[in-house]
């Protein structure tokens, strides 16, 4: 049997997707392979902090395993790893990156300890998505055999969930607050609507203000639980998620298999994950936005159309398919550079 190890960045006091997903992909790998692989979960002890990654690095250094699979953010944390181990590293997106000008020397910082470096030391890079894998290349200069694409998967407690749409007043959930979530855009597109716009996430003070010089009613939660977020979409008429960047938009999905119909971006990765069952706009086009909510506000038929074809889209991208990937992948390198027993 062979040891993975999954490194996760430090949990500090905040809930993060990533380390959901890699659970539920650790107890798959567990589950379906428990002969070949024995998969255990490692949080590095600091929080980020460029004072703290020597002493994370020295952490992965310490603890190392025959696989060594760093699944996002922190990943610096592959510098400790040997190169006789197999070393696989995600990369969820370069959005820290695509934040900075070049000209701001922590550009030059983030690109050498959390991409340049790292990318260098892994065996695979994988990405959750073919955005993702071109902006990999793009700032790295990763050459494309060695990035594999494995995209992410639902959470299987989500299901069907019947609920009347509330056409006189449909409830929109909006998930995220961060720019490229483009809350702004929303607002606008939503002025007199009669509509409940159900924000999860930290608005600004100014977002807050202008839900209500547009007279939007309106909503806000924040560090829900799993069943309050389940909760959440079940409550909902429509998700509208027009971001302007994801690494790959695990909303879409979640909407898709409670029974709701999607409004996203006609940009990758958003149309990829949304495939034909969601309503496809330009979020940089606040007419457009407001013209996809109103087609589907109005049009009864076309919107449960959304739904019947989402509700069978998102099934593709179940727990089991993904894990089998990731050990396949394991396989793989496995034949190419063998491994020390642990």
């Amino acid at each position: 049997m062979t040891t993975v190890h999954f490194y996760f960045r430090h949990p500090g006091n905040i809930y993060f997707s990533i380390e959901k997903l890699f659970r539920r992909v650790a107890d798959q790998i567990n589950e379906s392979y428990p002969q070949r692989f024995n998969v255990s979960l490692l949080y590095l002890p600091l929080p980020p902090g460029l004072n703290n990654i020597r002493k994370n690095i020295s952490y992965t250094r310490k603890t190392q395993a025959a696989i060594n699979h760093i699944t996002g953010d922190a990943h610096y944390a592959i510098l400790g790893c040997n190169r006789k181990n197999i070393n696989v590293l995600t990369i969820h997106d370069c959005v820290m990156l695509r934040k900075l000008s070049r000209s701001n020397p922590k550009f030059w910082i983030i690109k050498w300890l959390w991409y340049d470096m790292p990318v260098r030391k892994a065996d695979m890079v994988t990405v959750i998505s073919e955005s993702s894998k071109k902006e990999v290349m793009f700032f790295t200069g990763c050459p494309e055999n060695r990035i594999r694409v494995i995209g992410n998967f639902y959470d299987d407690r989500f299901q069907k969930s019947q609920r009347p749409f509330h056409a006189e007043k449909p409830v929109i959930l909006f998930i995220g607050t961060a720019p490229n979530k483009n809350l702004d855009r929303l607002i606008r597109a939503l002025a007199g609507l009669t509509v409940h716009l159900h924000v999860v996430g930290h608005p600004s003070d100014a977002q807050v203000k202008a839900l209500k010089k547009n007279n939007i009613s309106f909503h806000i939660s924040s560090g829900l639980s799993d069943d309050d977020m389940r909760r959440a979409y079940a409550d909902c008429d429509i998700l509208a998620f027009p971001s302007t960047y994801e690494g790959f938009g695990l909303p879409i999905l979640e909407a898709q298999l409670t029974g709701r119909p999607v409004l996203t971006s006609r940009l990758s990765p958003m149309m990829e994950v949304a495939g034909d069952a969601a309503l496809l706009v330009d979020p940089y086009d606040v007419s457009s936005i407001r013209q996809g909510l109103i087609k589907i506000i109005e049009d009864g038929a076309f919107r449960e159309g959304l739904v019947q074809k989402g509700f069978e889209h998102a099934k593709q991208f179940n727990p089991e398919s993904v894990a089998s990937q990731y050990a396949s992948l394991y396989e793989e390198l496995m034949i190419k550079k063998p491994v020390p027993i642990y």
